[in-house]
């Protein structure tokens, strides 16, 4: 079953509790997966809310997944991991160790998986593909909401399902109604929505979605 993974994309903390408060007010959306995103200033220009804002609010019933647009995803580890997160993505375009990480974070029990800039080629996640849990393509530059959707990001998802058929496939970045349904078709697993469903009325945006997926 397709996933609906709202992000909770924040450059402040005032910007995170809104969207906690948000997912926790809803009558629509009650468990599932949510998107946790920390930003370093350095693998992308801008820096968000860090653990130290997240753990005080705890999402206790929805499961978590950090999505690192960081340099160094191992700074993240122990707080991420003591917080109780589900899954951690984190860039493949990073010159780090990414087997000792993908190993550190799976032997904790958590899912492991690596994220793809627009212009990077699926052939830099070969080495990995048989460790790695899941894969999120980047339709956009990461770091920004609100950017439309690329033609291209349809077909580079049906790639990677092809050429990775056991790993779990998402999407984020300009996901909304009307393109979840292709995305999907194209061979997407889940797709992460930030500023289609916060805008607005969250549940009947969430709705949208499922509708268009359904």
């Amino acid at each position: 079953m397709v996933q609906i993974i709202p992000t909770l994309f924040s450059t402040n903390e005032d910007q995170f509790k809104e969207r906690v408060t948000t997912i926790l007010a809803s009558k629509r959306f009650r468990t599932g997966w949510v998107q946790l995103d920390l930003m370093d200033g350095i693998f992308v220009p801008r820096t968000g809310v860090g653990i130290d804002v997240i753990r005080k609010y705890p999402l206790a019933g929805y499961k978590k997944e950090a999505h690192l647009m960081v340099g160094d995803p191992s700074l993240y580890m122990v707080d991420l991991l003591a917080y109780g997160v589900n899954r951690i993505v984190f860039p493949i375009e990073i010159d780090k160790d990414i087997p000792a990480l993908v190993q550190t974070i799976q032997s904790h029990g958590v899912f492991a998986g690596v994220s793809m800039n627009p212009e990077t080629d699926i052939t830099e996640v070969s080495p990995y593909s048989q460790t790695l849990d899941s894969i999120l393509i980047m339709s956009s530059h990461p770091g920004r909401e609100g950017q439309p959707l690329p033609q291209e990001t349809y077909g580079r998802i049906g790639e990677v399902k092809k050429k990775f058929p056991r790993v779990i496939v998402g999407v984020d970045g300009g996901v909304t109604d009307t393109n979840a349904r292709e995305l999907v078709l194209a061979g997407a697993d889940y797709l992460a929505i930030g500023s289609f469903l916060f805008t607005g009325e969250f549940d009947t945006n969430f709705e949208k979605v499922l509708m268009a997926i359904s």
